[in-house]
Formats: C-alpha cells, structure tokens, sequence
C-alpha cells in the first residue's frame, strides 16, 4: 500500500510543550542562602562541640590508663598477682576505648573541614546574590547634573555683557580678562587623571617614597574595613568559620596595619638619625 507524501505530513504533527520556567528573584534566592548558612553554622557548632567533648573524654581514659598501670605496678610490687593482672585487663580495654575515640575525633575534625568550606562557598554565593540585587535594583544613573549657583548666574551675564563690548575697539582691556578667566575655568574642569604621575615626580627621597606607601595603604585598610562592615551587616554572625572569606580579610586587615606601623617606625627612625647626623 502506497501512501502519499500529503497524507503522511498530515498525520505527523509536531508536539509543541509549553515550558514554564520558575525564576526565583534575588531576594528569594538571598533569604535561602541565609538559611542554608544558618543550618550549616548549626551543625558546625555542632560537629566542634562533639570534638572538644570527646577530647575531654579522651584525657580522663589517658589519665585512667596512667593511674590503672601505677596500681599495677604497686600490686606486682606487693605480690598481688591476680589485682595486677585484672588491673592491666581493665587498661587494655580503656586503651581500646581510647583508640575508637580517636577515629571518633577525627571524623568529627573531617566532618568541620568540610562543613567550613561549605560555609565559605554559600558566603561567596551569598555576596555575589546581594551584588547582583543591588545591581538589578538600582535604577540607571542619569547624566551628570550642574547646579548653577546665582554667582555663576552673575558671571554668565557679565561675560555675556563683555562678548557684546569686545565689538567696540574700546573693549580690549575687557576681551584680555575674558579669555583669562576662560582659561582658568577650563583649567580648573580638566580630569585629574594625571594625579598618580604627578605624586611620582614628587617623589625626591626615600621618606617621600614611603609617605606614598603608607597612603596607598590607608586607602587599602578603609576599604578592608569597609567590606568587614557589609558583610557584618549582610550576614549577622559574630562568630566567623575560620576558614570564610571574612577570616581572610580581616587577617589581610592585620596585615595591611602591621606594614603600616611597620612604615611608621621606619620613617621615625631615619628622622631620628638624620636629627642626630645634623
């Protein structure tokens, strides 16, 4: 049997799906995030206070062993055989004891790594989230706006007053204090991007040089301080994982201080020898 090509394009028609798409906004996605974090944060507190009761227990077995091998030593030095021999018993179950809370440990140890870690990558996510919302929400910046104070309003007129004199010959005096004043003004409304090239070659002796330095740096330590406190706000915990991007910039932080005094002892030092040289 032969069927047409009409017939079988007839009978095959494509299944078109509509396909719906769930786009969580910023916020949303921030406010599970903080939750995520919050659980994570729980069950690391969690995992340390595990370790560290562990570890008491772990002391109190080793001091048990030392005290049960004393008495034995005591009981084989007196003739007690059998209290020796039961004592030691006793020891080499404590010692098995010890042994299992030893892998007990560091599960516990392994498990806070990866927890830490966790933490770290949901805070990154989290302040990556929040960037992003603030960019979305923050409407177009508009072109730059002049405010035009009642002194500029004055001296717009009388400059347009000395533009219609400097058609009369007896406006020459009045056309050279025009272009004085326009070649300040145009002087004052140049971009200072040239700043950093001009600190340089202001730069005559090595307490310049390192004046320069400990500038740099302070800009570096109030944006430093600045992100510590965005994200104090943007988190809300008082107790940072120590391994979160917040424990490495507050110790970029020390840093960024300690190179400063560093600056600071430096520079007094060559004053002082420099006093005594004169």
């Amino acid at each position: 049997m032969i069927l047409s090509v009409g017939a079988v394009l007839d009978q095959w028609r494509p299944c078109s799906r509509m396909k719906t798409v769930c786009l969580a906004s910023p916020s949303a996605t921030a406010d599970h995030l903080r939750q995520q974090l919050d659980n994570l944060h729980k069950e690391a507190d969690s995992s340390r206070a595990k370790a560290n009761n562990a570890r008491l227990r772990l002391l109190r077995l080793s001091e048990a062993v030392e005290k049960l091998r004393r008495q034995a030593a005591v009981s084989v030095q007196t003739g007690k055989e059998n209290d020796a021999r039961d004592l030691l018993f006793q020891k080499k179950k404590v010692m098995q004891a010890m042994g299992k809370l030893k892998c007990r440990i560091e599960l516990f140890d392994a498990l806070s790594a990866k927890l830490n870690e966790a933490i770290s990558m949901k805070e990154s996510l989290l302040i990556g989230n929040m960037s992003l919302d603030l960019d979305v929400s923050e409407p177009e910046a508009p072109g730059p706006i002049r405010v035009v104070s009642p002194a500029d309003e004055n001296s717009n007129t009388s400059d347009n007053e000395q533009n219609m004199d400097l058609k009369s010959p007896e406006s020459g005096e009045d056309g050279q204090e025009l272009q004085f004043h326009s070649e300040n003004e145009l002087q004052d409304e140049r971009p200072t991007s040239d700043d950093d090239v001009r600190v340089l070659r202001e730069i005559h002796t090595f307490s310049d040089f390192m004046e320069n330095i400990d500038r740099q740096l302070n800009k570096i330590e109030l944006e430093l301080e600045t992100f510590l406190r965005y994200s104090n706000l943007l988190l809300g915990y008082n107790d940072k994982p120590e391994y979160s991007n917040v424990h490495h910039v507050t110790e970029i932080l020390v840093g960024v201080r300690h190179i400063r005094e560093r600056i600071t002892s430096i520079r007094h030092t060559k004053g002082v020898i420099t006093e005594n040289y004169l």
